[in-house]
């Protein structure tokens, strides 16, 4: 019988391109009407937003969608009173820096085209540049008729502005978490001392004035980028960029540059300034964030045992022994029971199926206990098919029910193996202390769950066995 291929609806497949069209319509429209009149707008982040979008969700990223943004953005430019010639060839720049920088960093690696390396954060920022020096001699072939300056300062103009908001703007689009890994993040606590000074370092930058001022709050980012995440940092070097260059376009920080070279401004002086100085901070960011994924991996592995998920040997050592520790420093000690459980017959398992099938069971037999076990209770494996879980708060003679509901638990499951479906058992041995009573140590304890779960294993497997009385306080 034949399937028939999955047909979406036209419109359905549309609305992707009419929401990219949107998108560019609103973004360019919110720029012209931000800019002054008759002048290149102080920020113009519409083609940094658009190229950002296009190289998270590729789909639309072809002749079809570029077309589309080009043709958003001269409606938009039409619809606030512009000529058809002027809003044709302005628009085919600020198109060139979408297209510039979608070809150059979508065929990087994703790693790198998310900025979680340092290669990615320069190929970023080479992208932004060469997609500036695109657009800024476009617009002195095609554009310079409608603008009084001369073909350098004009150059100048568009190259300081497209280079400093890309890279502003674009991090930001690139290292932007999904939604739900936002929401999770979200709930964490975020330390405000570094974010306390970068916005102090602001303030200061602003009333102190000249040159050397925008290079204030480097400090503080560098804080930040050693602190936050990569997006975060982004955000912040976006927020502090752009306040910058909206005081020294006020004029609010009394900056000033001898022209030496004609067209020179102190808007393009200072816009130059400010996006080489956030290169610093979001390679830190990415180094800082590279190891602390270094970092949790490597505590991931010497805590956790790679087959089943479950605490090593060592980690459950010391948590076990700053459990017992924590206990005798309590006047009112809780009791505590340890038990150690063993798979019936394993090496048979092994021998007949194959390791493969011994991983798996193992694998089985740790996610059964873990699903029964509650907060608190820890759970490792030993090494082998020998497991061991401590459980705070029980006292021996009433863990024996605990010790039955894991058994029954493990005598329930069936692995799969071909048609047929493998049952497994397991004996457990426990020992422990009643409350108030003195606990031996960790390794009195192993001792005695180990003699209990001999004798479970010596009376017939699947069952369990708890310390003799005379030996828990012997």
């Amino acid at each position: 019988m034949s399937v028939e291929p999955m047909v979406f609806p036209a419109q359905l497949r549309l609305l992707p391109y009419a929401s990219l069209f949107g998108l560019a319509f609103a973004l360019t429209l919110g720029g012209i009407l931000a800019r002054p009149i008759e002048s290149l707008s102080l920020f113009w982040p519409v083609n940094a937003v658009l190229a950002g979008v296009l190289l998270r969700y590729p789909r639309q990223a072809n002749l079809a969608g570029f077309a589309l943004v080009w043709l958003a953005m001269v409606a938009a430019d039409l619809a606030c009173g512009s000529a058809w010639s002027p809003a044709l060839w302005l628009n085919l720049c600020n198109l060139s820096v979408v297209v510039t920088v979608w070809l150059l960093l979508s065929r990087l690696p994703r790693v790198h085209r998310r900025m979680r390396t340092p290669r990615g954060v320069l190929s970023v920022f080479a992208a932004c540049a060469a997609s500036a020096v695109v657009a800024a001699s476009l617009a002195c072939v095609m554009a310079a008729p409608w603008f009084q300056q001369s073909l350098q300062a004009t150059w100048l103009a568009w190259f300081s502005e497209q280079f400093s908001t890309s890279v502003l703007v674009l991090p930001v689009l690139l290292t932007a978490p999904s939604a739900r890994a936002l929401v999770r993040s979200g709930a964490q606590a975020i330390r405000l001392a570094p974010l306390g000074v970068l916005l102090a370092s602001l303030v200061v930058s602003i009333l102190f004035g000249g040159p050397g001022a925008i290079a204030f709050p480097i400090a503080a980012l560098l804080w930040c980028a050693w602190t936050y995440s990569p997006f975060l940092v982004s955000l912040l070097t976006f927020s502090a960029g752009s306040t910058l260059i909206v005081a020294v376009a006020q004029n609010l920080m009394h900056f000033s540059v001898p022209q030496s070279v004609p067209g020179v401004t102190t808007l393009m002086s200072a816009r130059l300034g400010i996006a080489m100085l956030v290169l610093g901070p979001l390679v830190v960011a990415c180094v800082s964030q590279a190891n602390r994924s270094l970092l949790a991996r490597l505590a991931h592995q010497a805590t956790t045992d790679h087959l089943t998920g479950v605490l090593t040997r060592s980690a459950f050592t010391r948590r076990a022994t700053a459990l017992l520790d924590s206990r005798q420093q309590h006047a009112q000690a809780l009791p505590l029971t340890l038990m150690m459980l063993d798979i019936d017959h394993f090496k048979s398992i092994n021998d007949q199926h194959g390791h493969a099938v011994g991983d798996q069971v193992l694998r089985h037999f740790a996610r059964t206990l873990q699903d029964q076990l509650h907060d608190g209770e820890l759970l490792a494996r030993l090494g082998g098919e020998e497991f061991v879980v401590m459980l705070p708060g029980l006292a021996p003679e009433r863990a024996s029910f605990s010790a039955e509901r894991l058994r029954r638990a493990v005598q329930d499951l069936h692995v799969a193996q071909g048609d047929a479906r493998l049952q497994i058992t397991v004996s457990i041995g426990l020992d422990g202390c009643s409350e108030n009573q003195q606990a031996p140590s960790l390794d009195e304890l192993l001792a005695r769950a180990d003699q209990a779960l001999y004798r479970a294993k010596a009376h017939g497997r699947n069952r369990v066995e708890q310390a003799e009385p005379q030996r828990q306080h012997g």
